[in-house]
């Protein structure tokens, strides 16, 4: 965020709320006086000197940037009401979490060490060739570069857009402020005066229990769409005994099937339509908590044309159940159908383990093993792929270093690139034709209290096919696809 930027509010709110609010949300330009070096020009015109707009706004506290964030969210709101033609209804503005932050510096790059390819501290291109990536500080006092040549380009801070993007296009993830996180007292990247290993993406966090402003951290904002209008209607299903079928794959014999995929939103609210009253609607609410904002999950995830092809989550075995009776009645009762008389299940957990292993014994995991990536080093499911540097044993469920909290694991899910489910014909089938055995959602079983195959939130161990994670009731962890057998 610019001083610009943050004047911009502040010239905004001073009208809607009036002088003594503006006072408060001024930033502390005292806080760039220092005993060892002269700064007193940065006190009187870094903030409001037309020539430093364009840097990064510093010495706010972290309720000045929130207040930021929610006058932001309200003026952008305020535009989403009226756009009646774009898919955005509805967003909140504010700080990204840890994980968010990691996902956004890495640039979509799961390896990346900085924002920017590769281990070095300078550019490694010929036309840039030597040049510093970031704004940060070599060594003790060496804020002007070697012998005097600002071969970083700043003396203190630089201008928002100095540097080179990554892969999104961000700006200066590393160096030049440090930056506020969710996570109270905790900021990421480094600033101008942190040296090259606090500018890793997973670097320590030189600033970790601030609590007061400084002339090294400002912040940047994150908007997360809250909720959505449907501007362009998904194509309903035609139901039919070929849609039916076309979901069935032959398994092992010409009178046992199962389901290709894992049961979608969309099929499961078609159930859900013509029982409307009977209480088998998802438990939406359910999404609170299992991660820090949830909310669009809460308002879209079952009934928006967005995740019409994502499986169903939120349910209970006895509704996963009533699900298969209803298509197991309206399948029978149709006169053009190619199986007969079909009955529709859950699966046991050992025909559940037969499905995922494609028929081929001592499989760890659906698509044989023993990894979750390609050769290319692709994920295979969609999971959740704690940092490598916490993995103790992957073939222990207890695989993560002790010290490691839930919320810090849970945090990892959208380290694959998927932040909660995939669409359920998403990655590579196993040989039967099953998609997503493993990983996107845990399934539900008929014979025990247990779900098999591990969801987007589960570690490695979960994954494979003899594994099993206790079932808690219904969550966005769980879902299920059925079984058919001729009669």
């Amino acid at each position: 965020m610019s001083n610009f930027q943050y004047l911009e509010f502040l010239a905004d709110q001073r009208k809607i709320e009036g002088e003594e609010y503006y006072k408060s949300m001024l930033p502390d330009t005292t806080l760039w006086r220092s005993k060892f070096a002269f700064n007193e020009p940065y006190v009187e015109y870094y903030f409001r000197h037309p020539a430093y707009r364009d840097y990064p706004v510093v010495n706010i506290s972290r309720h000045q940037a929130n207040e930021f964030c929610d006058w932001l969210e309200m003026r952008l709101n305020m535009h989403f009401d009226s756009a009646h033609k774009t898919e955005i209804a509805k967003i909140n503005v504010r700080l990204p979490t840890n994980s968010e932050w990691a996902l956004a510096a890495r640039g979509g790059d799961q390896e990346a060490i900085f924002p920017w390819k590769g281990k070095s501290m300078r550019h490694t291109e010929k036309k840039w060739e030597g040049d510093m990536m970031a704004n940060f500080v070599r060594g003790r006092g060496d804020y002007m570069g070697v012998a005097g040549h600002l071969n970083d380009h700043a003396d203190v801070t630089a201008p928002v857009y100095s540097y080179w993007p990554n892969g999104y296009g961000l700006y200066n993830m590393a160096g030049n402020v440090a930056e506020m996180i969710h996570e109270t007292g905790r900021t990421k990247g480094g600033s101008w005066r942190s040296r090259a290993p606090y500018l890793e993406i997973d670097g320590e966090d030189p600033h970790q229990g601030f609590t007061a402003g400084s002339p090294e951290i400002g912040f940047r904002y994150f908007v997360e769409v809250i909720e959505t209008r449907e501007v362009k209607k998904v194509k309903p299903i035609k139901f039919s005994a070929k849609m039916v079928e076309d979901l069935l794959v032959e398994i092992g014999s010409d009178s046992v099937y199962a389901s290709k995929y894992e049961v979608t939103n969309q099929l499961y609210g078609i159930f859900v339509d013509e029982n409307f009253g009977q209480g088998y609607e998802p438990k939406s609410e359910n999404w609170i908590g299992s991660m820090p904002y949830a909310k669009r999950y809460v308002n879209d995830y079952y009934d928006r044309s967005a995740y019409a092809d994502h499986p169903v989550v939120n349910i209970t075995p006895e509704q996963a159940d009533a699900f298969c009776a209803w298509l197991q009645e309206r399948y029978n009762g149709m006169s053009k159908k190619k199986y007969g008389e079909l009955t529709f299940r859950l699966p046991t957990v050992k025909e559940w383990e037969y499905v995922a292993s494609g028929g081929l014994s001592y499989n760890p995991y659906p698509w044989g093993g023993p990894y979750a990536r390609n050769a290319k080093g692709s994920w295979l499911c969609n999971f959740n792929p704690v940092q490598e540097r916490w993995v103790v044993d992957l073939n222990d469920s207890t695989y993560v270093r002790d010290g490691i909290s839930q919320e810090q694991i849970r945090s990892c899910a959208g380290q694959d690139g998927v932040l909660v489910t995939a669409p359920v014909d998403s990655y590579h089938p196993n040989d039967f034709g099953i998609y997503n055995a493993s990983g996107n959602v845990a399934e539900l079983v008929s014979d025990s209290a247990v779900v098999k195959g591990g969801s987007w939130a589960s570690t490695v161990h979960f994954l494979q096919i003899t594994n099993q994670e206790k079932y808690d009731g219904a969550s966005p962890f769980v879902g299920f696809r059925f079984m058919a057998f001729k009669k």
